[in-house]
């Protein structure tokens, strides 16, 4: 599957969710990102909480940190380029948007 095709999928099933839990999906970039920074917050939380519940192995936690934070570059290198480069910013917006949503659902699945 083509790389663009994938982050357009991430996207759909972001938004999916968000319809899912009663949350009005962004509409503009800037909204889109600031949700996205709302997103990796959330998943910060999750991790260090299953961690702490033993649910999540230490070397999993890590991982998903490591992981937010590479979604943090993406989303400041997105924000750094939302007046310049529209185009670009959202590129990398849908390029940390992906790497969360995959992170989510992976944490999901350690929950069950």
């Amino acid at each position: 599957m083509k790389p663009r095709y994938v982050l357009a999928f991430a996207l759909c099933v972001l938004v999916t969710a968000c319809s899912s839990l009663g949350i009005a999906p962004a509409k503009s970039l800037s909204d889109r990102l600031a949700y996205g920074y709302g997103v990796m917050t959330a998943i910060r939380q999750t991790a260090t909480q299953e961690l702490t519940a033993g649910t999540l192995s230490a070397s999993d936690a890590e991982q998903a940190l490591k992981l937010t934070d590479q979604a943090r570059t993406l989303l400041d290198a997105s924000k750094s380029l939302l007046d310049s480069d529209p185009k670009g910013a959202d590129s990398k917006l849908l390029l940390a948007t992906a790497i969360l949503t995959n992170l989510q659902a992976y944490l999901r699945s350690k929950q069950t």
